[in-house]
Order: structure tokens, then C-alpha cells, then sequence
């Protein structure tokens, strides 16, 4: 025999032998790889099933496990599934399924299903099992293919061998060592590595489809990979969001769509005394809701949840024990990609303690306001007792200062006059410093001029200056607007009490006041400062000058009067406009109180508006103005009667006197006057009564008349209340005779106006 044929037949032999070893090398690699990939794979796919419905398993939910089989047998390529409980008890199955075969390996079934259980255990104990079968058809399907294009390839090869062994027997033997060492690299390093590639023949696509195999392989396997780490990821959360609702201290109850609970974290337990096995299956509203919850949060919460909203209330519940207790209540529906609802997720907290502060809090808040209520009673009512022995202690007084008399008498006389000026103060300030600490101090708006309330003041304190023989100076910057908008009682009240105090506690020098101004288009700042050369202020006083009660000399032999709550209320009255009362003081040489305050500027039609209704009145023609005027005066105090017939003896009027709102309707009927002026609290029927009965008469043709209060009230709500009875103006006690004649003039004066403009009676 030739030794080419020997070679030829060698290198056949060679080379059947080393290709037949490769094929099945090949074969047996991709068998056993496929094979245990794909037990690999399944075994941990069951296992992630068995993990994933161990808690519906557990809560034998059948309706999550009948789901989560169909979905998995859809979309996972699965021949069947079937769940078990630990009996052997058929909880769900989807797929064909016949028997389980777990000894036949996936190359070897007959029916093309490959079989796996996996145990469904809870700390070491079995619950249930997950029985899969997994499709291996396209196993078979590659291994015969794989077996098919081996042998193509040795007929072919052994056919080119005897053609070409002696050209290419080195190449091939080069080719094939290639090959068999790119088989030994990925039974060795697993799927995913690769063979260089040359050429262009047989071999050369069996090694690029070894290649595309090694990738393919390497591409499942990523696959495989990924999802297994999303299912650890999966229930890493699950698990974090059990825990985080095992031991969350707020209440977590979680019911399925028909609202029945299905499960409980132990703060529930903790709370309501109720385990997880009593309340499943149980609605949370007839379990814990009872005769005190209110039914309208119980009926917005129901129509919330039939409207798929969340719900956020506060309700009280229940406990096992009976006990009552408040919670916070957040409930929010849990709907699936259709948008139907699944489940509620009720968080509850526990508030009762709030409540109860809430409560403490309210009930206190009521006793604060009983209490600054009967505060106010009892201001009113003393200011009412005091003043009216004080209307006639004032008015006696004064009508008696008007006829001559002895000189020591007079001063007698001035002095009770002055005292009791300066207890009617006194109350005032009282009064007033109460409205401001109860917040029911208001400011008014009106049109006014600064520099003739600044002049005004000045003069009404002369006659202080005078006696002390003190020159009272005013500076006031020109070209200034002081023709403004405000509350100009108050600013008046400021002024006095500043000027008064530094007259008070100046004996020699000078008392200066400086007004400055700062214009602005709307409005105007003023800057006012009240400077004296008294006795000033000690240092360590300085600091609690304008709190309330405090004055320069606190002891029992200071030297100086006063209530201590002038400079309060100023500071008070200075801050709602906006400014800051400030002192600067020096002991023995004088002090200095400045402030600034921010008014309106009057604008032309607000001017003319503001004057519209209150003509000038000229004193001149009170006289004529009171001639044959018949006024009506309902008062109950027979001092007070007396009292005013006195102060009225000179003026040309005629008086009718009624002792309660019953008379005074009656003696309106008989004499129609022409203004009636009447006491708020009288017996039978009060100012307020008598009031409404005039005006009700009126409107059915009596002629209109003008009504004033006469009242030893004197609370802003009293006068709001006078108005709004139907009254026109309102005096309060102690009066002068002055005040009284002027307030008659002025309303009679009105009232003939009116007549005159519209040619009859003037309407209320």
C-alpha cells in the first residue's frame, strides 16, 4: 500500500476519529449544558414561584394564586403549574397537566414536559409545593439538528478527506485542533466564549455557528440572570415593606374590594385588643365604629370610597374592651391596570391624646372668654353705677358754679367738680385699656385737621399751664398738609394725656410740643414730640414707664395722681397706627415722649363728602333754633329729671318728662315732640324698646323726630347698639350743660335743615 494511501488513510482515520470526537464531545457538551441550564433555570424559576406565593399560600388566597398560575403558565413558556398545600390539596393549576415525573432529565422525556417540584417552607417547615413543567421541545428540536448537522459535516469531511488529505490535511488538522480547543474553552469557561474565525468553508461556519451557539447561550443565561435578580429585588422590597408595616407603630389594615379585612399589622392588635384571626373577614367600620362616631364623617367616607377617592378624616373608634379612642384616619384604594379596585389601605393613628388637649385647650379658651365677659360686665356695670351719682354730682356742681358766691365756696365747689372730673377720667381710661387688652379697641375714619386738634389741645390745656404759670409752646413746621383721615378722638386722647402729663410734672420751665411732617402721595408721617423741664424720670423706671399701673413715683407719699394708664393706652393707640411711643428722660432736668403715626391724606371729594351731612352750626342762633321746641325726656332717676330741667331752665324749650320707656311711648303719641332724648335702662321698657315703638309710629305717620341716648354706658358696643336701634346720637353720663344744649342744638338744627331741603319731614 502507497504511503499516500497510507497517509490518505491514516489522516481519514486521523481525522474521522478526531472529528467524530468532536461531534460527540460536542454533542455530549451541548446536552449536558442545555440540559443542566435549563434544570438550573427551572429549579430557580420554581423556587421563585414557591417563594412568591408562599404568603397567598399561607392566606389561602386562591383567587392571587388561580392569577398568578395563568399568568405564569402565559407568559412564561410553561406546559402547566400546579400548587399544592402541604397535604397534596390542589390550591391552583393552569396548563395540561397529567402526572409528575421528576427522574427523567429534559433530554430524555417523551412528552416533551420536563417536570419540577419545589417545596413552599417557612422556616424549615412545608407549607405546600409548586409543581411546573416546562416545555423542552426546542431542546430536542436543537440536539437533533445539532446531531443531523454533525453528521453532514463528517460525511462531508471524510468525503473531502480522501479528495484532499494530502493538501489539506495539515489546515484541517489545524481547523480542527481550533475547534476542539474552542469546545474545551467553553466547557470550561461556560457559554459565551468564541473561536477565531478564518476562512470560508465548512468548518469555518461550524465554527461561527459554535460562535452564535457560545453567544446565544451567553445571552440566555444574562437573561436568566436578570430576572432572577429583579425577583431577589422583588423580594427584597416585599419583604422590607412587611417588615416596615410589622413594626410601623400607626395602625395598617389592608381589606379586600368588598371592604372586608384580610389583614392587620400588630400595632392594630397593640390598639384595638382585636388579633388578625378575629377581624379577617370583617367589615373595620361595624367592628370598631360605635354609638358616639360621628355618622356624617362615617357617611362622607363611604361615598368617598364608592368614588374611588382617598379618604382623610378624624372619626372615634372603638376597642375590644370598649374603650373610646381617636384616630387620624387616611384611606386610599388600590386599583389595578383597569382601574378597578382591588384593595384599601387604611392607615390609622392614634390622636386621642391630641383630642383631649384640643379639648383642655377650648375649654380653657372658653373660661378666658366667660371670664374677659364678665370682666367687661362688670366694667360696664361699675362704670354705669359710677357715673350716674357722678351726673349729678357734676351738674349740680356746675350749675351751682354759675350763680355767685362766696369765694371760698367757689373753690370748695371747683375742687368737687375737679375731683369728680377726675374720677370720670379715671373710669375711662379704665375702660379704655380694657378694650384695648381685649382687641376690641377700633379706629375711626374721619376728615379732620391735625394742626386745629394740635391747637384745640393746646388750649384746653392753657388753663393748666396758666395756673403753674408755665409757657406751653407749639412748633409746628410749615406748608405741611394737616388736613387728613383718622380716628381724631384719639389722637386728641394722645395729645392730652402727653401735654397733661408734662404740665403735670413740670413746676418751672417750659413745656414745647414739635410737630414735623413727612409727605408721602397717599399719605402724610407725622412726627410729634412732647418736651418738658420737669421733674424727669429715674433711670431704672424708664424701662416699665408705659406699662399699665406704672407711674414715675409708685409709693404711698408720691406726690402726683394718676391711674398709671394713661401712657399705656397711648402706647396702645400709637401702635395701631402704626408708630412706637418712645421716652428719653434725664432725672431732675426733664423728659422728652416722641412718636410718629402715618394718616390719610384728605383728598377734595372725600373732604366735601365728609361735610355733606353735618352743616357749621352757629351758637349764635341757639336761641331761635330751641324757641318753642318740645322735647320729650325719659329718664327714670328723679335726680336726673331734676338735673336736667335745671341745666334746660334757661332755654326756650318746653320739657316733658316720662319715668320709663312706657310713658315715654305714651307721652310721644299725646305731645309729638320734637326730639326725644331718653335713658338706655329704665324699668317696664328700656331706651332700646321705647325706641323701636317711636320709629315704629313714625313709619305710620307720626312726624319724624331725632332721638338721643342719654346713658350711663359708655362702652363703644353700647353706642353701636343705640344706633342700630334706631337712635341718632348718643351722650353719655356725666354730661354738661354745654355738651347738652349743643347736642340739642345741633340735632334740632339738622333737623329743620332737612325739613327746609325737602320742603316736609325729615325720615329716619
Amino acid at each position: 500500500m502507497k504511503l499516500r494511501t497510507k497517509t490518505i488513510i491514516g489522516i481519514a482515520v486521523i481525522e474521522a476519529l478526531a472529528l467524530a470526537l468532536l461531534i460527540v464531545t460536542g454533542l455530549q457538551w451541548l446536552k449536558s449544558s442545555n440540559e443542566n441550564r435549563l434544570k438550573v433555570g427551572t429549579n430557580q424559576l420554581a423556587s421563585v414561584f414557591a417563594k412568591a406565593t408562599r404568603d397567598a399560600v399561607l392566606a389561602t388566597d386562591l383567587a392571587y394564586l388561580d392569577s398568578f398560575a395563568e399568568s405564569l403558565v402565559s407568559e412564561q413558556n410553561l406546559a402547566y403549574i400546579r400548587i399544592t398545600d402541604r397535604n397534596g390539596v390542589e390550591l391552583a393549576r393552569h396548563g395540561d397537566y397529567t402526572h409528575v415525573d421528576t427522574r427523567v432529565s429534559p433530554a430524555e422525556v417523551t412528552d416533551g414536559v420536563y417536570d419540577v417540584i419545589s417545596p413552599i417552607q417557612v422556616d424549615g417547615q412545608l407549607y405546600g409545593n409548586v409543581e411546573m413543567g416546562v416545555t423542552v421541545n426546542d431542546l430536542h428540536v436543537m440536539l437533533s439538528q445539532a446531531t443531523r448537522s454533525s453528521l453532514l459535516i463528517a460525511i462531508a469531511e471524510m468525503s473531502l478527506v480522501a479528495l484532499f488529505s494530502l493538501a489539506l490535511g495539515t489546515y484541517l488538522m489545524r481547523r480542527l485542533d481550533v475547534l476542539r480547543k474552542g469546545a474545551e474553552k467553553v466547557a470550561r469557561m461556560g457559554p459565551g466564549a468564541q473561536i477565531m474565525v478564518t476562512g470560508n468553508d465548512e468548518v469555518t461556519r461550524v465554527s461561527t455557528a459554535f460562535n452564535e451557539m457560545s453567544r446565544s447561550l451567553a445571552k440566555a443565561q444574562e437573561k436568566l440572570a436578570e430576572k432572577h435578580q429583579q425577583q431577589i429585588a422583588l423580594t427584597n422590597k416585599v419583604t422590607e415593606l412587611a417588615q416596615v408595616a410589622e413594626h410601623a407603630r400607626d395602625v395598617i389594615i389592608i381589606t379586600d374590594a368588598k371592604g372586608k379585612i384580610t389583614w392587620v399589622n400588630p400595632a392594630f392588635e397593640s390598639l384595638t385588643g382585636y388579633t388578625l384571626s378575629e377581624v379577617v373577614g370583617q367589615s373595620p367600620g361595624s367592628l370598631l365604629q360605635g354609638d358616639s362616631s360621628d355618622l356624617e364623617i362615617v357617611h362622607e367616607m363611604s361615598r368617598k370610597i364608592a368614588q374611588k377617592e382617598a379618604v382623610r378624616v378624624e372619626i372615634l373608634n372603638y376597642a375590644k374592651s370598649g374603650e373610646s379612642y381617636w384616630v387620624e384616619l387616611d384611606i386610599s384604594p388600590v386599583t389595578d391596570s383597569t382601574g378597578e379596585i382591588v384593595r384599601f389601605i387604611a392607615v390609622e393613628r392614634d390622636i386621642t391624646q391630641r383630642r383631649q388637649v384640643e379639648e383642655q385647650l377650648e375649654t380653657a379658651l372658653k373660661e378666658a372668654t366667660r371670664a374677659t365677659r364678665a370682666k367687661s360686665e362688670f366694667l360696664a356695670n361699675m362704670s354705669h353705677e359710677i357715673r350716674t351719682p357722678m351726673n349729678a354730682i357734676m351738674g349740680f356742681t356746675e350749675l351751682l358754679l354759675e350763680k355767685p358766691m362766696h369765694a371760698e365756696h367757689r373753690e370748695q365747689l371747683e375742687l368737687v367738680h375737679r375731683s369728680a372730673g377726675n374720677l370720670v377720667a379715671i373710669i375711662n381710661d379704665i375702660l379704655d385699656y380694657s378694650k384695648i387688652e381685649a382687641g376690641k379697641l377700633s379706629l375711626t375714619n374721619e376728615a379732620f385737621d391735625l394742626q386745629e386738634v394740635l391747637e384745640s389741645t393746646i388750649d384746653l390745656c392753657g388753663y393748666q399751664a396758666k395756673e403753674k404759670e408755665l409757657p406751653l409752646v407749639m412748633n409746628i413746621a410749615p406748608a405741611i398738609n394737616t388736613k387728613v383721615m383718622g380716628d381724631k378722638g384719639r389722637v386728641n386722647q394722645i395729645l392730652l394725656n402727653l401735654i397733661g402729663n408734662a404740665l403735670k410734672f413740670t413746676d418751672s420751665g417750659t413745656v414745647t410740643v414739635n410737630v414735623e411732617a413727612e409727605s408721602f402721595r397717599e399719605t402724610t408721617r407725622f412726627y410729634i414730640s412732647v418736651e418738658d423741664t420737669g421733674i424727669g424720670i429715674p433711670a431704672e423706671r424708664l424701662p416699665y414707664i408705659m406699662e399699665k399701673f406704672e407711674q414715675v413715683d409708685n409709693s404711698a407719699t408720691r406726690q402726683y395722681e394718676g391711674t398709671g394708664l394713661g401712657l399705656a393706652i397711648c402706647k396702645r393707640l400709637i401702635q395701631l397706627y402704626g408708630g412706637e411711643l418712645k421716652v428719653e428722660s434725664e432725672e431732675g432736668k426733664g423728659s422728652c415722649f416722641s412718636f410718629s403715626i402715618t394718616l390719610v391724606n384728605q383728598h377734595s371729594k372725600i373732604s366735601v363728602a365728609a361735610n355733606q351731612d353735618y352743616p357749621m352750626l352757629d351758637e349764635k342762633l341757639i336761641p331761635e333754633v330751641l324757641r318753642n321746641k318740645k322735647i320729650l325726656i325719659a329718664e327714670d332717676s328723679y335726680v336726673n329729671r331734676l338735673l336736667i330741667e335745671k341745666m334746660l331752665n334757661d332755654a326756650p324749650v318746653e320739657l316733658v318728662f316720662a319715668e320709663d320707656g312706657e310713658q315715654a311711648v305714651a307721652l310721644y303719641c299725646q305731645h309729638v315732640p320734637d326730639m326725644v332724648i331718653t335713658d338706655i335702662s329704665m324699668p317696664n321698657k328700656d331706651g332700646y324698646e321705647a325706641t323701636a315703638d317711636i320709629r315704629t309710629l313714625q313709619e305710620q305717620g307720626y312726624p319724624w323726630c331725632p332721638i338721643i341716648a342719654l346713658s350711663a354706658h359708655a362702652m363703644t358696643e353700647e353706642r353701636e347698639r343705640s344706633f342700630a336701634s334706631g337712635m341718632n346720637d348718643h351722650l353719655s353720663k356725666p354730661i354738661s350743660k354745654d355738651l347738652l344744649i349743643k347736642m340739642i342744638f345741633k340735632w334740632l338744627s339738622l333737623s329743620e335743615e332737612n325739613e327746609k331741603k325737602q320742603g316736609a319731614k325729615f325720615k329716619y
